[in-house]
């Protein structure tokens, strides 16, 4: 439920004028219908017009309906007739009060006048209320249909998002490889893929678009496709040139893409990357962990960017992870964040267990840490472990 507003006083005095005006035109006929004499058929109109139609203005939208999902009807339209009699009495007061200092004129001891000022203000307080009460009605309208529009939108980019994700894992010989993805309450643009090389090696493109909705969707149908069309040097620097440079085509104002990516065989690999975390090398031999991290920035944000590659050697029961940023940023329920040292421990921990249950690991840590926090970000993981 959004908050009322409960003061509006330009509103107010703009209605003022106005209703000035009505009440002049009421004293006028009064006077010519000749019902009362010439004071109190016009200071009584003018008094409770300005006073009924300005009082209702400034709190008008206090006086709005608004729906209480806690409420049963009946209880709503209680509590609106005691809202808007409260209001209407202590302006019938203020204004009867008005008429006997301002002009000497006792309301209460002339029935005809008194039953005149109440129907004024009856009147005042009814059309000003039911103003309110569509203007409300109108505005929640809208806002629900806004939100339905937002919400559509935002399914068909998660769609959008999950259809350019490959259905299975590829299969390389002396190679484990596994993909794991969470997405967030709102669609991000994380983004993973994978070919295989004309030597049959495994190559490998793992983003993140800045921003949600349909735009980042586009940037990931960008970098996939310009991933997926091959490049037959095989050089990673030239080809990250060649992603970002399609991505900046795009003139998407702030929007670029974070990217690494790898060409890699069971002997070693070759990585690039702009924008992205390091990507952690387990090595089997001393059971460390190292970060291979590489400076660039994200594909699409500056034009004519230099990148550079990075060789690293692998042996059996190596494993590589790259990720997105999800999961060393998120945060728990007490706000802590995960970390990057946290980060560097579960995954010594888990990767000699191979790819998918490195991942699998990941994830339960992930969840533990964050409680029942949902998470801001989407968390993408994929593991290369060597067999």
């Amino acid at each position: 439920m959004s908050p009322r507003r409960i003061f509006d006083p330009r509103q107010a005095l703009a209605t003022l004028p106005k209703a000035l005006a009505v009440g002049l035109a009421m004293g006028g006929g009064l006077w010519l219908l000749g019902l009362h004499e010439i004071r109190s058929a016009f200071v009584v109109p003018i008094l409770f017009s300005t006073v009924m139609w300005c009082g209702f203005e400034l709190v008008g939208p206090w006086l709005a309906f608004v729906p209480d999902e806690k409420r049963s009807p009946g209880g709503m339209a209680v509590r609106e007739a005691l809202r808007g009699v409260g209001f209407y009495t202590i302006l019938l007061v203020l204004a009867v009060v008005l008429c006997r200092l301002l002009a000497g004129v006792n309301v209460v001891a002339n029935l005809a006048v008194a039953i005149i000022t109440y129907l004024v203000g009856f009147a005042i307080m009814s059309l000003v209320g039911s103003f309110h009460t569509t203007t409300a009605l109108a505005e929640a309208a809208r806002v629900k249909a806004e939100n339905a529009r937002k919400t559509q939108e935002l399914e068909e980019a998660r769609a959008l998002q999950l259809s350019m994700l490959p259905a299975d894992a590829p299969k390389v010989a002396g190679l484990d490889v596994a993909f794991g993805m969470r997405t967030a309450t709102e669609v991000g643009g994380d983004y993973y893929d994978w070919r295989i090389g004309p030597e049959g090696d495994l190559r490998l493109a793992v983003g993140d678009a800045t921003g949600h909705g349909v735009r980042a969707g586009l940037l990931v149908v960008s970098a996939k496709t310009l991933f997926q069309a091959r490049d037959s040097a095989g050089d990673l620097s030239a080809e990250m040139r060649r992603v970002s440079d399609g991505v900046k085509s795009l003139r998407l104002p702030r929007m670029n893409m974070a990217l690494a990516l790898a060409v890699i065989l069971p002997s070693g690999a070759r990585i690039a990357a702009g924008g992205m975390p390091p990507v952690l090398h387990f090595r089997a031999s001393d059971g460390s962990v190292a970060e291979i991290l590489i400076e660039a920035p994200p594909a699409g944000q500056l034009a004519r960017a230099a990148y550079r590659e990075v060789s690293v050697a692998l042996a059996p029961g190596d494993c590589l992870l790259f990720l997105t940023d999800g999961l060393p940023e998120l945060r728990s329920a007490s706000d802590d964040l995960f970390g990057y040292e946290r980060l560097r421990e579960a995954f010594r921990e888990a990767a000699p267990r191979g790819a998918q249950a490195a991942v699998d690991a990941l994830f339960a840590a992930a969840d533990a840490f964050r409680g029942a926090r949902p998470p801001d970000d989407d968390l993408t993981l994929v593991t290369v472990a060597v067999v």
